[in-house]
């Protein structure tokens, strides 16, 4: 029999599948599986997604001398598994079945090593609901994300994986404009600076660096340097995939950036932000019809949470079917509390399209905004979808003195409508990007 397992162990939802010791837990509790269920999830888990057929699993699972009916076996040891795993063959969540060819596992997994300190699952519940809430993007999740993580460091100071995750969460943090980028990054630096005393392979404080590098310090080189670090650690970590394909497209890189964000949906295939993103690589690549592609097939996998219905919205934007785009943005803003973030692409949207009030009544509502400064950015987007260039640039060099985040999005296809103002190029050079065509 062909052996199965590794030195390492895997997470999935509730699960956690340990490939050395053979055990397989929920929520911190051992489940009584026998030895084959448990050989045959590992070769699942294990093949990332890519089909095992049915031959490989009987030569993997049976000696040659076995003489067993192998197709009846195979069936009842799914269904075994099926049950533990609570999953259903009509509307799978986990194990998929290809007729008369083998099976497929469908959830994202996390690899874990076995090498690690034991995680007690009071810790281990926080942070699975932490990594939920940091999933959907949304203001409200983000801070609800960020408590959890912190819960999880109170019972446990010494969880590397809870450190990391608050690195991440405080970089959504910044990204959203929940919090001032002179608070939140350097809080995600020291969150994962403290992960990485730790683990130093916490993969996730290895991609929170090169966040901070990308968008607070602007510093592309040690950016990259810390996602290729991410991904030396663990080649399969989808985080990491996501985020340098956002360094790579800003950068120009666009091959490059299809291929990192392709590698990041292949490790975590039904992940919404991942879907979401490949449109916002198409977009940054000015190919505005695969972005609308990209962002309705993103939309099939959750219609309930606003990045699928901001980055669609946006690239119907770029190609004038502003009604599309109108109903797309509303979504977004709707879903994602009227954040800053998805109210500016609104606003530009309703200017675009001749509706001048609607958008003047987004800028009032943006400067008076908590954080002001957090907002200089989609105050010059909606200026300039208003035609206001003075305005724009004014508001582009207030968001370049607060190192606001998603000034590395300068040269994206709406702000590159500047190219032609110096003030526009003085900016591009200071943050140090390259420029691009409309």
């Amino acid at each position: 029999m062909r052996a199965t397992g590794s030195e390492s162990g895997y997470t999935f939802g509730d699960f956690q599948l340990d490939c050395r010791s053979h055990e397989l837990r929920k929520r911190g509790r051992s489940l009584h599986v026998q030895r084959q269920p448990l050989d045959m999830l590992s070769l699942l888990v294990e093949a990332g997604g890519s089909v095992v057929t049915r031959e490989e699993l009987r030569e993997a699972l049976w000696t040659e001398d076995t003489h067993v009916d192998f197709d009846r076996g195979i069936n009842k040891t799914v269904n075994r598994l099926r049950q533990l795993l609570g999953d259903h063959v009509a509307r799978p969540r986990f194990i998929e079945t290809l007729p008369k060819t083998g099976y497929r596992f469908l959830a994202p997994v996390a690899r874990v090593s076995t090498r690690s300190r034991i995680v007690a699952p009071d810790v281990r519940h926080a942070l699975t609901k932490a990594k939920h809430f940091w999933n959907k993007r949304t203001p409200l999740d983000i801070t609800r994300s960020v408590e959890y993580f912190r819960r999880a460091i109170e019972m446990d100071a010494d969880c590397a994986v809870a450190w990391a995750g608050l690195a991440e969460a405080h970089v959504v943090t910044a990204i959203l404009g929940l919090q001032s980028p002179h608070r939140s990054f350097p809080a995600a630096k020291a969150a994962a600076a403290k992960a990485l005393t730790l683990d130093d392979r916490a993969v996730e404080a290895h991609t929170a660096l090169a966040d901070v590098y990308k968008l607070y310090e602007w510093d592309w080189k040690r950016a990259e340097r810390s996602y290729r670090r991410a991904l030396d650690a663990d080649p399969d970590y989808a985080g990491a995939h996501h985020w340098y394909a956002q360094l790579l497209a800003v950068l120009s890189r666009h091959q490059e950036a299809l291929r990192e964000i392709d590698q990041a949906r292949r490790c975590d295939p039904v992940s919404v932000p991942i879907n979401s993103f490949v449109s916002y690589v198409w977009l940054e690549g000015r190919d505005y019809r695969r972005a609308i592609d990209a962002g309705l097939e993103a939309l099939e996998l959750d219609s309930g949470v606003p990045l699928p219905y901001f980055f669609l919205g946006r690239a119907y934007t770029k190609v004038r079917q502003y009604s599309k785009a109108i109903a797309a943005l509303t979504n977004a803003a709707r879903l994602g509390n009227h954040a800053a973030l998805f109210e500016s692409s609104l606003a530009y949207a309703y200017a675009r399209a001749g509706q001048r009030k609607k958008a003047e009544r987004i800028v009032e509502r943006l400067n008076i905004a908590p954080h002001a400064a957090t907002s200089a950015i989609d105050i010059a987007l909606v200026s300039l979808g208003l035609g206001e260039t003075n305005a724009a640039l004014n508001a582009l060099e207030q968001a370049f003195a607060a190192r606001l985040p998603r000034m590395i999005n300068l040269n994206d296809p709406f702000f590159s409508e500047l190219a032609h103002e110096p003030r526009y190029q003085r900016l591009l050079a200071d943050v140090g990007l390259p420029g691009s065509p409309c």
